[in-house]
């Protein structure tokens, strides 16, 4: 255990599905906020199905968002990189720490990442964390088309898809546990028709899999990990101002959406 991590006082949100531009303008406004000495582990959903693109991801030649909204999909540009994602039948997480704290940015990925395999074994999914080095280039094809050093997996399969970002002195971590459903919306928006793949999910695994205990064995495997105090709470007000004007200046407008 890294002594910095392990003093943190951690505050746990269970949100409701929001839209794509809250989500990940609250991600970010958390991150802006956080006070010294205070980590935040957030799970949430989405209201709709979105397909979340990396933050330096290209994407107006690859993907057409006159057939995501014929499908009834929206979309947003993440803070964090990595590629496309179809964000419907999943767990939301995302970790907000100090920079400085678990030993350092790839430290942090690690010990996230191993949570969260706890977490999936404590559910009977017999997850692994895939080895290799090196991040796959952005015209990789979509995040769950092939698993990054350190995700989560099942036979080679990936079943959590994670990205990182630095924001301030803040770290942000998040991804998706995939529950059900698949990602082939991916391949119905591309431009090129290219086939995502079939990446595992939870339920596939292990079948009838609720959402609250998925929420909860993520919750019990991160406080183990990260020692600290733990305490389920709410972000403060100026947060919530913080992700309104993020939504406005950033999230909530195409030009960001697809400016690459």
């Amino acid at each position: 255990m890294t002594p910095e991590a392990d003093t943190l006082y951690w505050s746990v949100l269970r949100d409701p599905p929001r839209s794509g531009a809250w989500n990940m303008a609250r991600d970010e406004a958390l991150a802006r906020t956080l006070r010294e000495g205070e980590a935040v582990l957030r799970l949430y959903g989405w209201e709709r199905p979105t397909i979340s693109f990396g933050r330096n991801e290209p994407t107006r030649d690859r993907y057409s968002p006159s057939e995501g909204t014929r499908l009834g999909y929206t979309f947003v540009r993440r803070p964090t990189g990595g590629r496309a994602v179809l964000h419907d039948d999943e767990l939301t997480y995302a970790v907000i720490l100090p920079a400085r704290s678990a030993g350092g940015v790839r430290n942090a990925y690690h010990r996230i990442n191993r949570a969260l395999a706890a977490a999936l074994n404590q559910l009977g999914a017999l997850v692994g964390l895939a080895g290799g080095t090196g991040a796959a280039p952005l015209d990789a094809g979509p995040c769950f088309q092939s698993p990054a050093p350190g995700e989560v997996t099942i036979d080679g399969r990936k079943l959590v898809g994670s990205a990182q970002a630095k924001v301030g002195r803040a770290l942000l971590q998040h991804g998706s546990v995939l529950l059900g459903g698949d990602q082939s919306g991916l391949t119905a928006v591309s431009r090129d028709g290219a086939d995502t793949g079939a990446p595992v999910t939870l339920r596939e695994v292990v079948p009838g899999t609720a959402d609250e205990d998925v929420s909860a064995a993520v919750v019990d495997a991160m406080q183990d990990e990260f020692r600290g105090e733990w305490v389920d709470g709410r972000p403060m007000e100026a947060t919530d101002d913080v992700a309104r004007e993020l939504i406005d200046s950033r999230y909530g407008l195409e030009g960001w959406t697809w400016r690459l």
